[in-house]
């Protein structure tokens, strides 16, 4: 494994995580927690998140290195957790491939950003295909690639959020007419979406290309990491589709999207999406699930009848929330099998990371 001078528990942590994805316990369940180093306040951290895109989208990549540097100066990366940064350029950026490469930012809020819809007729529009000269597809693989200049012997570059499949043609068209086309035009929108999925793989290859992922390094997405292929997969809009829909349109590319990498973490996002959990979990193979209750509901810990019902299908979790301390972990514990458990504990001390670790351990 390389070395990286920001994790010095890096090798035990690898050996973790292939045990992980064989489905074995070692010593305990995975661990994720960042904290502040010792004497450092919560309050002077380095916000790495909040300008993010927009420093990205501006090619202000010198300042968002100098930051995610002096936030690796201040945290400690404990259990398994392993020091990474994506070169995401923001939620939208699938569909910004396929379009005009630009971004937008509202003036009171920079820590997002969204595309403008383009697509007015389809007949025109069709077939989709990206160019590879786009602005912002060649940025996010020229960023991969100073990235993983850059991060030589600190972090890992780990992959984008994708937001492909129908979150795509939802920011092309527009969410309101995409949802109407599923009805007046579901011969259109099945072309779409086969021309979206085709350009799945080789993005993705270009991206592990630039930011020098596989062999030593692995693969992984903000701490989480794998020997093999990794990449997680997502589709928000779903929230708002039928179970006819869904089965018609996006089933078909998480299918897909999940045949390309042998290890997965789907991310599901929001109440209105439950409805489709049930077709989710029988996506074949051993995957992660990250259910995000949203917000106003309760933390995604508490939802132990969903995490139950994901391991019972053979799925492993994603288990964070706040409130999530020793007290909780020592009740999940007893309903939760380890070895498909992964959990991020919410406390703020590495003395209070260790204490749980540590009864994990015994265990």
């Amino acid at each position: 494994m390389v070395s990286l001078e920001t994790c010095p528990q890096l090798d035990e942590a690898v050996i973790r995580w292939k045990h992980f994805w064989k489905q074995e316990l070692y010593n305990r369940p995975v661990v994720l927690a960042c904290t502040p180093k010792d004497g450092i306040s919560p309050d002077s951290l380095e916000p790495i998140y909040d300008r993010r895109y927009y420093e990205a989208v501006n090619l202000r990549w010198e300042r968002r290195i100098f930051a995610f540097k002096r936030h690796l100066n201040q945290v400690d990366y404990l259990g398994d957790c392993i020091p990474m940064f994506s070169p995401d350029f923001g939620p939208d950026q699938w569909a910004a491939f396929f379009g005009t490469g630009e971004f937008h930012f509202s003036e009171s809020n920079l820590t997002t950003n969204w595309v403008d819809p383009i697509i007015e007729d389809w007949a025109k529009a069709l077939p989709l295909g990206i160019d590879p000269a786009n602005k912002a597809y060649r940025g996010v693989i020229d960023y991969a690639e100073y990235l993983a200049e850059q991060g030589q012997g600190q972090f890992l570059v780990g992959q984008i959020d994708a937001h492909s499949n129908a979150d795509t043609l939802s920011a092309l068209r527009g969410t309101e007419r995409f949802l109407m086309d599923l009805y007046d035009n579901p011969n259109v929108i099945e072309k779409a979406m086969k021309d979206v999925r085709a350009s799945y793989v080789p993005v993705h290859e270009e991206i592990k290309k630039a930011g020098k992922m596989g062999g030593e390094r692995g693969y992984g997405h903000y701490g989480f990491w794998s020997d093999k292929p990794f990449q997680v997969i997502q589709s928000d809009v779903i929230c708002m589709l039928g179970q006819e829909h869904f089965r018609k349109f996006v089933m078909p590319a998480l299918l897909e999207e999940f045949s390309c990498f042998p290890n997965a973490y789907f991310h599901l996002d929001g109440p209105g999406a439950l409805r489709h959990l049930d077709d989710i979990l029988a996506i074949p193979g051993y995957w992660i699930l990250q259910w995000q209750p949203g917000d106003g509901q309760k933390p995604n810990w508490q939802w132990t009848e969903i995490l139950l019902k994901a391991q019972a299908a053979g799925k492993a979790v994603h288990v964070f929330g706040e409130g999530l301390n020793l007290d909780a972990i020592k009740q999940l514990h007893r309903e939760l099998d380890p070895v498909r458990t992964v959990y991020n504990p919410a406390v703020g001390s590495r003395a209070e990371v260790m204490e749980i670790i540590d009864w994990l351990e015994k265990l």
